[in-house]
């Protein structure tokens, strides 16, 4: 792993080491700023992770903020995971840990951030992040105890705007199920809208 900035915390050290355990393959952590130079996130990738051809992500720094819900600060911390065959979803990540950090757009399974994709040159049929439990890893990332909270993972899946439509009428929860149903690859940044 590279070199980790001076300002982490011995959490998100440990936040660092269980993802690079989870995803397996070389780790490395780089810093992203948000345009104005206000905030930044810390983002491990792992390159052909969990298989050749894909690479992992996470923010390790992301929990370092509180989630509000409602406008209410909510108990619990977040870090967002991600898989893609395409190069640069770390932005991604960046951008919806940005939202958390500076919109106070909450996290939780069955959110979706919408339009986070939309110009973004990834994929030409997805343009919405839905958020989901991380189940490909999911007996090696357990919650985990902060100082302050519980830290939880959940994963940033892209979806096309029929599904994000279809999330919104039937929950996230029957889009994952869709997915199961179908096999759908949700790695795959050029895979077709499941409706």
């Amino acid at each position: 792993m590279s070199a980790p900035p001076t300002d982490i915390t011995q959490t998100n050290r440990a936040v660092a080491r269980m993802l690079a355990g989870a995803f397996g393959g070389a780790p490395s952590v780089a810093r992203h700023r948000d345009e104005t130079g206000r905030s930044h996130v810390d983002i491990l990738t792992c390159r052909d992770a969990p298989r050749a051809g894909l690479t992992a992500y996470a923010t390790v720094t992301l929990a370092n903020h509180p989630l509000y819900q409602e406008g209410i600060e909510f108990p619990g911390r977040c870090e967002i995971l991600g898989v893609s065959d395409a190069p640069g979803f770390a932005q991604v990540l960046a951008t919806c840990a940005f939202q958390v950090i500076e919109a106070r757009w909450f996290l939780a399974p069955g959110i979706v951030f919408p339009g986070l994709l939309a110009g973004s040159g990834l994929s030409e049929t997805l343009a919405h992040v839905l958020f989901v439990p991380p189940v490909a890893f999911e007996a090696r990332l357990q919650t985990m105890q902060a100082p302050d909270a519980n830290l939880a993972f959940l994963q940033a899946v892209p979806i096309s705007e029929a599904e994000y439509v279809f999330a919104q009428e039937s929950g996230g929860d029957a889009l994952e199920d869709l997915f199961a149903e179908r096999g759908t690859d949700l790695f795959a940044s050029t895979r077709p809208s499941v409706l």
